[in-house]
């Protein structure tokens, strides 16, 4: 299960005290192509009823895209879909945060003793524009991301929407729901009269997850003239998309 924690104040600052805002986003079908179940609380309005996330690719993209649609879900209750809420800004006297951050968490098996931490997002208003926001995101196995300026300058403040409208310029640098991405399944090279898949063909979070899932195997990618990161058994690449979390 992942859970996107939402807080106030900073990254060094996060507290149950100051969290405004959380997700839950659990498998309920578990492969290459998976479904989900997505519960979005929000300060002072509750939680919603379980939501379905289904057939999105796994280890295909940013996790902080799958937040996006999940968060999308959540705020869209009446008729779910993954549709951006219409925003309408104020030019005057709008609401803010001055700094807001948030967790991407991993609980194995729903474990909290062996939680670890997938990604985080700080984001900071623009010290001289009221409504005007940056955002860093940290991800593991991805490069640091620091957004552009964008607005979200509303009549009051809804962390949740403020984290959705920055993972969207982190994924196209627009107020946009992108394309949602496919399934990343690379050509293979033949050796010997099977199939391996050249680790370098991968996309992140694949590429380095891996042969990380690899190395717990006790598996090691073999050598290859064309595969300057090795190759490894289509069959495992197989493997990993239906079990690797």
């Amino acid at each position: 299960m992942l859970k996107i924690s939402i807080h106030a104040g900073p990254v060094a600052k996060a507290q149950r005290f100051n969290l405004v805002a959380w997700l839950d986003i659990g498998y309920e079908k578990l492969a290459p192509v998976a479904d989900y179940k997505v519960v979005l609380f929000q300060s002072g309005l509750g939680a919603t009823a379980p939501l379905a996330l289904n057939k999105y690719p796994r280890w295909s993209a940013s996790l902080w895209g799958l937040v996006a649609r999940a968060i999308a879900l959540g705020l869209n209750t009446i008729s779910p879909s993954e549709v951006v809420p219409t925003l309408t800004l104020k030019r005057k006297s709008s609401a803010f945060a001055t700094e807001l951050c948030a967790f991407i968490e991993h609980f194995p098996g729903g474990d909290s003793n062996k939680r670890s931490t997938l990604g985080t997002l700080s984001l900071k208003q623009d010290g001289t524009k009221r409504g005007t926001y940056r955002a860093k995101f940290e991800e593991h196995t991805m490069p640091v991301y620091l957004t552009g300026m964008f607005d979200f300058k509303v009549d009051h403040l809804r962390p949740a929407e403020l984290v959705l409208h920055a993972c969207l310029h982190r994924l196209n640098n627009k107020a946009e729901m992108p394309p949602r991405p496919g399934l990343c399944v690379p050509s293979t090279i033949e050796v010997n009269g099977e199939n391996y898949v050249p680790i370098h063909r991968l996309v992140e979070p694949a590429q380095s997850g891996f042969p990380l899932w690899l190395q717990r195997m006790g598996i090691s990618p073999i050598e290859h003239a064309k595969a300057p990161l090795g190759l490894a058994l289509e069959s495992l690449y197989v493997s990993f998309l239906h079990k690797a979390l």
